[in-house]
């Protein structure tokens, strides 16, 4: 990076001589699916995170993740150059990429599709690409199948997104989806039956770290799963019975 910002008259790392250049010009950084480094334990990034943002430079950077740092949770609710920004699917998006193929059914059911799988536009491209070749581009068929997890490729990026989950985390996902209706933290923790004894700042430590990895969704102080997510868990829970 120091590099690229002094046009390649520095190159030896040093964090100072970045904010030097962060603060002489007006520089954009991208850090495209930060998740992968910090997994691996790469704790570098996020000492450059907190570094950036708490300097003063007039420099701008920006970072996707499908987890979000420790440090950036603190950052954002005490600094005003900080901000975090939870990606939701888009509906609008998510329907023009059915339009642009030529599936068999109605609006209703395309608008259906989309919401079954979140709006997400990567997995509607998936499932679209599975109707084509299984379905003969036959929405009305595919629905009647009753399940979502038609794809390979869906399977493979769930799997990757709770592979580092604990046992502890993995219950929780359970118990959400079993329960179609918005879930509180007072709903889940008398739940013996399927919660282990835990302590209420081990069940709160959980849930905080589903929702930062955007595993879970949050509605009026409430919790629930994606479709896709619920099924998946649910065929992940019946297999290990």
């Amino acid at each position: 990076m120091l590099s690229f910002v002094s046009h390649q008259k520095e190159s030896k790392p040093n964090i100072n001589r970045v904010i030097h250049y962060l603060r002489t010009y007006r520089c954009l950084i991208i850090l495209d699916n930060l998740e992968t480094v910090l997994d691996a334990g790469n704790t570098k990034y996020n000492h450059l995170l907190c570094i950036i943002a708490e300097t003063n430079h007039q420099s701008c950077l920006i970072f996707t993740s499908r987890a979000k740092p420790v440090q950036v949770t603190l950052l954002e609710n005490w600094s005003l150059s900080v901000r975090c920004l939870r990606l939701h699917g888009s509906s609008k998006i998510a329907f023009s990429l059915i339009q642009s193929k030529q599936l068999l059914g109605t609006e209703e059911q395309k608008f259906e599709l989309c919401h079954l799988y979140s709006n997400n536009p990567l997995k509607v491209k998936i499932v679209v690409n599975t109707i084509i070749e299984l379905f003969n581009g036959n929405i009305e068929k595919f629905l009647e199948q009753d399940t979502l997890l038609v794809s390979n490729y869906i399977n493979s990026l769930l799997e990757q997104q709770l592979n580092p989950l604990s046992v502890l985390e993995w219950q929780i996902m359970y118990c959400l989806s079993t329960d179609q209706q918005l879930t509180t933290i007072t709903d889940l923790a008398p739940n013996q039956n399927i919660l282990p004894t835990v302590s209420k700042s081990q069940l709160l430590q959980a849930i905080e770290k589903l929702y930062s990895r955007c595993l879970i969704e949050k509605e009026a102080g409430k919790y629930t799963l994606q479709p896709v997510l619920r099924e998946y868990v649910m065929e992940q829970f019946i297999h290990k019975l």
